[in-house]
């Protein structure tokens, strides 16, 4: 008897030694495991790894509790080029994740039910895919998840309006989430100034017959902006800031009519400018391609330049 009571007292604090460990020792290692696989190959330069718990509690990417806990991760904007990792469920006190406008696909793993405190999980704008996992209903339950604007399809009606499933991209899957970043020689790239035989680019959707090219330059203006405003949004940090101003984007559309090389050229700061950038490398994904610039009857490489200008109203 005196035996098994020892045996028993031991399993328990060996237990509670261990929990005690993970808990202290493990969340900064498993964090820089999240970030690198959300981050991916050509993921967000900026974004370290982090020594210390206190460290990455002065991340503007994370946030803690007063006891130093690792409660929310904000990475809306942040260029994320990889996909959502399994152990993120090992952030035992995850209250939220941010994780909106970016490139992240694959898709949601099992297991998030076992974050207790996770109350948002906000995934929209990213080329995320089914199957949904097995225990979301679950999760559901307890949790405010928004998979808007991502490449889901066939999802059962009644789960598209509560997990927030609505206007999916490229639902006609007529072209790839390879195709957002392309990486080609470009080589020499023109600068066109509209002489005669001469002709920019233009965003697609303006082809009909009977207009002259002046009228198709401002149809097809027209059409670039309502793609802009439709889809552009303010980031949560500039808008807490009080932060506007104009950010520049820079990009190459090629013979074919695809972009490349997009760059952010002027950045007003608040995640502005890669705001931006996503907007102009969701254009790479839809389905009408640009309309090439001409030089002398040929189709030819053209670099283009395009401001967007974010202003908060009463501010």
């Amino acid at each position: 008897m005196e035996f098994k009571l020892k045996l028993i007292l031991s399993l328990n604090l060996l237990m509670f030694c261990v929990v005690i460990s993970y808990t202290q020792t493990d969340q900064v290692v498993i964090l820089n495991d999240v970030i690198s696989t959300l981050k991916g190959e050509q993921g967000n330069e900026d974004i370290k790894s982090f020594s210390t718990l206190k460290e990455a509690c002065k991340s503007k990417y994370i946030t803690c509790d007063r006891k130093g806990r690792i409660e929310g991760l904000d990475f809306q904007f942040a260029n994320l080029n990889g996909h959502i990792p399994e152990n993120i469920n090992q952030l035992v006190d995850l209250e939220y994740a941010n994780l909106t406008f970016n490139y992240l696909d694959g898709t949601i793993p099992n297991g998030l039910t076992k974050l207790p405190d996770l109350e948002e999980l906000s995934l929209s704008g990213n080329f995320l895919e089914g199957p949904l996992p097995s225990d979301i209903r679950m999760l559901n339950k307890k949790v405010d998840i928004d998979l808007s604007q991502n490449t889901f399809k066939k999802v059962d009606p009644r789960w598209a309006k509560k997990l927030n499933i609505k206007n999916q991209f490229n639902l006609e899957g007529c072209r790839s989430p390879d195709s957002i970043f392309l990486v080609v020689d470009i080589g020499k790239v023109k600068k066109l100034e509209i002489l005669d035989g001469e002709s920019m680019p233009r965003f697609s959707g303006c082809e009909k017959g009977g207009l002259s090219e002046e009228e198709r330059l401002s149809c097809s203006k027209n059409k670039m902006l309502h793609f802009i405003f439709r889809n552009l949004k303010y980031p949560n940090e500039a808008r807490e800031e009080g932060l506007q101003g104009m950010a520049i984007i820079q990009f190459v559309v090629l013979e074919n009519g695809d972009i490349s090389d997009a760059v952010i050229k002027r950045d007003p700061g608040g995640r502005c400018g890669n705001a931006a950038l996503w907007v102009i490398n969701r254009m790479n994904y839809i389905c009408n391609k640009w309309i090439p610039g001409t030089q002398g009857g040929n189709d030819v490489k053209v670099e283009y330049v395009l401001p967007v200008q974010f202003s908060l109203r009463n501010h």
